[in-house]
This record gives C-alpha cells, structure tokens and sequence, in this order.
C-alpha cells in the first residue's frame, strides 16, 4: 500500500485566533455578615488548565481606593458518587493573593465553580464559594453572581485597564500592533508531519484515534497561520508497522530551513537493563508479532531526525513508559470553556517554530515506570495538555515564550490531571495514578 503523503498550502492567517483562551467578566457579592462587599473579577483560563484572575473591590465606599489582587487558578475537580471526578462540574481554586494595588485585604478568597454545558460542550461559570471548602462546594444561594464571556472585541482599553495598567504585559500585548508577513527564506519553510498512531487497537484505539485528529489540527492551524506548506505523512490502521515507519523517516528529506513534527501516539514500553529515560514503541503490525522485535526506541528516533538536517525537530510520543502489560489508566475527559477568540501573534509562532537558532525537542508523557492516561471518547491527556499549552503560548497574550515554558506547562497540568486518576481499581488512593512528562531540549 502507497502511504498517504498530502501536500497543504495553505491561505495567510486562515486561522489566526487562540481557541483555548478564555476570558470572563465577573462580578459576585458573597452576602456574608463579614463580607458584603461588591467584587469585579477579570478570569483568564486556558485550556491547558492553567489561568489567572484578578479581582478588583471598593472595601470601603467611603474612600475612592480601589484594591486589587491578582491569584493563579487550578483546576480541581469535584468528587462524584462513583469516586471518579464529577463529569459535570468543576472548581478554579485560587491560589495565594498578591497584592497590586491598595492596603486592604481580601476578606473572602474566591473558589469559581464552572459546570458542563451538555448543549455547548464547553463549561461555563455558575457560582463562587469560599475558597476553603473541601469535597463538594456547597452554594449560598444569597451570594449574588454574574458572568460575560469577553470576546476579543469587547478586551477593549477601558475594559482592560480597570484591572490592568498600560505598562503590563497583559495590556501591552492585546493592543500593540500585530506584524503581517513573513520573508521569503520563511515562507519557503515546509512543516513536515509524520504521524504514526495504532488506532487499531482493541484497548486504546478510540482514543488514538482522537489523537491523531488532534495531532493533524494542531499543526494544520499553525501553518494556516504562518502561511506556509504542510506535508503529511501518516502510518496508521492497514500500513501501521515497523517498517512503514523506518520506510517513512527515509523518505523524510527537510531542507536545511525546514520543521520536521514526528508524533506518536500507541503502546509504549520498557526493555530489560536499558537505562534510557524514552520509551520503546510498540509498532506491531497485528498482535501475534513479538513486541521486542517489532519496536524501536524513542531516542533513535530522535537521533534519526535530527540528522536529517532540519532547522527544528519536534518529536512527541503518547504512551506509557512502563511494563507493557499494564493496563492503560482511564480516566474523565479534561474540562473546555469556550474561547475569546484572541489572535495569535507572529513573534511568538516565529521565536518557537521559525527561531534562526537551530534546535530540537523530544518529549515523551510519562517517566520510566509510570503509564500515560486516556479517555477513550476524548483522546490521551498529554496530547491535549500540549496543544493547550502550544496554542496559549502562540497567543498575544504571552512574552518571551520557549518550549520550555510550554512543556512546563503541559507537565503541570498532565501531572495533575493524573492525580485525579486511577490506574486500576479500586478507587482507593492506593490506585491513583502517578503521570509526570519528560522531555529535553537541544
């Protein structure tokens, strides 16, 4: 069978928003007997699971001093019946307040409970609690509560500036002008996408196949962005092998500019008295195959590619780094809100995709002797965790962006996710799962 090859060219700026952020308008009075005080919140989540809030109050309306704190959020789910998270609500929990401006202090540190909307898909904010509840937030149904989804077009400079000065990032970067085009060496530049996925496995192969969907979206929305050509090349379902693959990292030619993304998605091992920190793929062609022959080591890979010769190399793989007979954790789907649709910036793209220092990342989702977590409706969590954290940090929002940050992140929210997993039952904390991403940069 001929493998699929598909040549993308692609329209400048077809896709030029940053889906997985989000940013609501807040305002809540808790009505307590200590705390009546009116409070306007500006929240920012992204779908990586990471964000930001900052609240801003008038402690004493006798006085014009206005107070303003800003917090980091976590996501923390919320226990079900079934010992698994809630699949229907979840909780933004704040972390310390740091003062910004004024000398009052936050009475009541706010907890912002989102619940799933089954008609959008997308959670959206239904209430705030005390920050310092444990199990299920119980709601005061006396506690006033609104929230406005802030599009990018209602991000205007007096919205922005009650909680924001014109000297922060936060400020700077959504109003500075945005740069159009690329030179020519760039636009010469091809992506070159190699994506091997086992979605004909009876165990994970749904959520492959999620993964695969995902993998393809990801990086056809950056190149519809920078405006450049994607070339495809996918071993899956009826060629996926070992040789289909070590068949494709030979036809893979980068030019000395060029990108080259090699992605997997499947089962992954460890073999006996190998040291290395990457995993062992398994590229069995049909399941009687002996796994020990018919696999090849990440770090090969990697090295394989990077003699290719290409300005950067990204090589991803989703799969456990364990036993090979360890069952695959499952666990909820991560919570989506729905994004404001802010662009992306170009000099973000450019400083991680088109750098002039020439550079290669492999990065795997989990460390020697732990498993990589899934939903089999959703797809593998480290994959998701990456295109969150790789979409927020293609946005206008962020500075000084690197893949370091990136997989930082998705290292963070990958881990957490994990814990709020089992790895087997029952569901006692004995079971919970233990996922942490490894990856370097060279």
């Amino acid at each position: 069978m001929k493998p699929k090859i598909l040549l993308i060219a692609v329209l400048m700026f077809s896709c030029s928003t940053a889906l997985t952020q989000t940013v609501y308008y807040i305002k809540y009075n808790f009505h307590l007997p200590d705390d009546k005080t009116e409070y306007h919140a500006c929240f920012t989540r992204y779908d990586d699971g990471s964000g930001m809030v900052r609240i801003r109050f008038q402690d004493d309306p006798a006085s014009d001093e206005i107070c303003l704190f800003e917090a980091d959020l976590q996501e923390t789910p919320v226990p079900g019946n079934t010992g698994l998270p809630d699949s229907n609500m979840v909780v933004f929990k704040t972390g310390t307040p740091k003062v910004i401006l004024g000398n009052r202090k936050l009475k009541t540190q706010p907890a912002f409970v989102f619940r799933f909307n089954s008609g959008s898909e997308f959670i959206e904010p239904s209430a705030v609690v005390p920050n310092d509840f444990t199990g299920t937030p119980i709601i005061n149904q006396e506690t006033a509560f609104t929230a406005e989804l802030m599009a990018e077009d209602k991000l205007n400079r007096n919205f922005v500036a009650l909680f924001f000065s014109d000297d922060e990032d936060f400020y700077t970067n959504l109003f500075k002008p945005l740069q159009r085009g690329l030179s020519p060496l760039e636009k010469n530049t091809k992506l070159h996408l190699l994506v091997v996925t086992n979605v004909n496995d009876a165990t994970i192969g749904n959520a492959v196949a999620k993964d695969k969907a995902r993998c393809i979206e990801t990086f056809n929305g950056l190149v519809s962005y920078l405006g450049i050509k994607m070339i495809v090349d996918t071993i899956s379902g009826k060629n996926y092998s070992r040789k289909s693959v070590e068949q494709a990292l030979q036809r893979l030619k980068p030019s000395a500019n060029d990108i080259v993304v090699f992605y997997y998605s499947g089962h992954g091992f460890r073999k006996k008295n190998d040291g290395r920190k990457f995993p062992w793929i398994d590229l069995r062609a049909k399941p009687s195959d002996n796994y020990l022959h018919t696999t090849m080591n990440m770090e090969d890979v990697f090295k394989m590619i990077q003699k290719k010769g290409a300005r950067f190399n990204l090589v991803l793989s989703d799969c456990c780094n364990s036993d090979v007979e360890a069952p695959v954790p499952v666990g909820t789907k991560p919570f989506k809100t729905k994004g404001s649709g802010i662009q992306w910036d170009e000099d973000n793209c450019r400083a991680l995709f088109l750098n002039k220092t020439r550079m290669s990342v492999l990065a795997t989702a989990a460390e020697n002797g732990q498993k990589a977590g899934c939903n089999m409706e959703f797809g593998s969590f480290f994959s998701f965790f990456f295109k969150g954290s790789m979409e927020n940090y293609c946005s206008r929002l962020q500075t000084n962006v690197s893949w370091d940050k990136i997989f930082q992140d998705t290292k963070k929210q990958t881990s957490n996710k994990a814990k709020h997993t089992y790895c087997d039952k029952p569901y006692i904390p004995a079971n919970i799962c233990v996922q942490d991403p490894v990856y370097i940069v060279r």
